[in-house]
C-alpha cells in the first residue's frame, strides 16, 4: 500500500490557492444565507463575521466551551504564491462577536488545531512553514503562553492532532516518517505514551477524547508486505488498546467521535479508490455501516472528520471535492442522514470546511475553514448551525 505522508494542512493552503480561481486586498465578509436542505426558519448553517485579519487567511481548527466562549485557530498574512508564509492567529468568541487575541509569540507558519476542556484550559498546536518546527500554546484562563512541544524538533511531522477533555486531560499526536507518536498532558508536563503497533508502521490521523478515561486515536497500519488496513486505538484510563474492527484492505480512518463508552463513530477512506468508510462502535467492537449519500472522497490533503453533540446528532465534514459556492455537511439526527449546505459569500468559491465543533449542552455547532475569491485569494470562513 502506498501512503503519502500528509503535511499539516496549514502548509498546504498556498498550494490550493495556486490552483484556485481568482485576490482583492481586503477581507471579504458575507451576508447570511440558508443552505439547501434546511427548512426556512429552522436550524441552519449561517455565515458569522470573523475578526478582520491580514489577507490571505484561513481557519483550520475550532473548539467550543459554551455559548459564550469558543476558539478558532489558523493562519493569516500569507501570499498566494507561497513566498510569504504568514503567521499564526487565534480568534475568540465572547457570545456576541469574534476578535483576535494576543499570542505570546509568532512564527512563519500557522496553527492547525485547537482544543479546550474549560474556560480556563485550552491548547493550540501549529507548525512553521519549514515543516520542521512545531509550536504548542496553552490558555490558562487569562492569557495564552507557549509550552515546549514534546516531540523532536527538526524532523518533519506529516500530521498533527490535538484533543482535550473535562478536568484538564489532553493528548496530541504527531506523525514523523515512522509510526505516529502519542503524548499526554499529566497536569504539569507532556509525556510520551506507548501504544500497541504490531505492524511495520502505524499512522494516526486524528485523536479525540470524551473524558480523561475514554479517548480514541485512529488511522491505519502498514505491514511488511506493503498491505494494511484501518486502525482504532482506545484509551481506557491506563493504557491504549487495539480494538476489533473488520479489516478493509488499504482502509484509513481520518475522524472519530464518541458519544459514550458504547457509542462511537469513525469515518475514513480506502486509499487509491473512491470508496469512503463509516464504522460504529457498540462497546465491544466496530461494525462497518452503510455510508450516507453524498459522502465522497475529499480533495488531496484534506481529512474527513466527524463530531457530534449531546442530543445524538452527528456531523461529517471536509468531504468531496469542495469546489462549490457553499460548505457541505452531513447531519445524522439519530434516524437518518441529510446533506446540508452553508451560507454563501459573494464572489467566493471552492469552499472548504476544516473543522466542526458542537457547543456543549446544545445542538448549536461552529464550523471553520476557507474559501477562495478572485484572483487566487484565500479567505477564512466561520459558520454557525443554530
Amino acid at each position: 500500500m502506498h501512503i503519502t505522508r500528509r503535511r499539516t494542512r496549514i502548509l498546504m493552503i498556498s498550494a490550493l490557492a495556486v490552483g484556485a480561481i481568482g485576490c482583492p486586498s481586503g477581507v471579504v465578509w458575507a451576508s447570511a444565507a440558508s443552505g439547501a436542505g434546511q427548512a426556512p426558519g429552522g436550524p441552519a448553517w449561517r455565515i458569522v463575521h470573523g475578526a478582520k485579519v491580514a489577507p490571505n487567511n484561513s481557519l483550520n481548527g475550532v473548539a467550543a466551551v459554551s455559548k459564550q466562549l469558543a476558539w478558532a485557530a489558523g493562519i493569516a498574512g500569507f501570499s498566494s504564491d507561497g513566498r510569504v508564509p504568514g503567521a499564526p492567529v487565534i480568534e475568540r468568541w465572547n457570545g456576541r462577536s469574534w476578535s483576535v487575541v494576543r499570542l505570546p509569540s509568532t512564527w512563519p507558519g500557522g496553527l492547525a488545531r485547537v482544543a479546550a476542556s474549560s474556560a480556563r484550559d485550552a491548547w493550540a498546536l501549529g507548525q512553521e512553514s519549514s515543516g520542521t518546527r512545531e509550536h504548542l500554546l496553552h490558555w490558562s484562563g487569562r492569557r495564552w503562553g507557549e509550552v515546549n512541544f514534546p516531540g523532536t524538533q527538526g524532523i518533519q511531522y506529516g500530521n498533527l492532532g490535538l484533543t482535550a477533555a473535562a478536568g484538564g486531560a489532553a493528548w496530541l499526536i504527531a506523525s514523523p516518517a515512522a509510526s505516529s507518536q502519542i503524548f499526554r498532558w499529566n497536569g504539569s508536563r507532556w509525556r510520551p505514551q506507548p501504544y500497541p503497533c504490531s505492524a511495520v508502521v502505524c499512522t494516526l490521523d486524528q485523536i479525540s477524547a470524551r473524558t480523561a478515561s475514554d479517548a480514541w486515536a485512529v488511522g491505519n497500519y502498514v505491514t511488511s508486505t506493503g498491505s494494511g488496513a484501518q486502525l482504532a486505538l482506545h484509551w481506557t484510563g491506563r493504557a491504549w488498546h487495539p480494538t476489533a474492527m473488520p479489516a478493509v484492505k488499504f482502509g484509513n480512518l481520518t475522524g472519530v467521535f464518541a458519544a459514550s463508552r458504547t457509542d462511537a463513530w469513525a469515518v475514513g477512506v480506502v486509499f487509491n479508490t473512491g470508496r469512503m468508510l463509516l464504522f460504529h462502535w457498540n462497546g465491544t467492537g466496530w461494525h462497518l455501516v452503510r455510508t450516507p449519500a453524498g459522502l465522497t472522497v475529499p480533495a488531496l490533503g484534506e481529512l474527513t472528520g466527524i463530531t457530534g453533540d449531546g442530543a445524538g446528532h452527528l456531523w461529517i465534514y471536509d468531504f468531496g471535492p469542495q469546489t462549490g459556492l457553499q460548505a457541505s455537511y452531513l447531519l445524522y439526527d439519530g434516524h437518518r442522514w441529510s446533506l446540508l449546505h452553508g451560507g454563501m459569500i459573494d464572489g467566493q468559491t471552492r469552499v472548504i470546511v476544516r473543522d466542526v465543533a458542537a457547543v456543549p449542552g446544545t445542538t448549536t455547532a461552529w464550523s471553520v475553514g476557507l474559501g477562495f475569491t478572485p484572483p487566487i485569494a484565500a479567505r477564512a470562513r466561520i459558520e454557525r448551525y443554530s
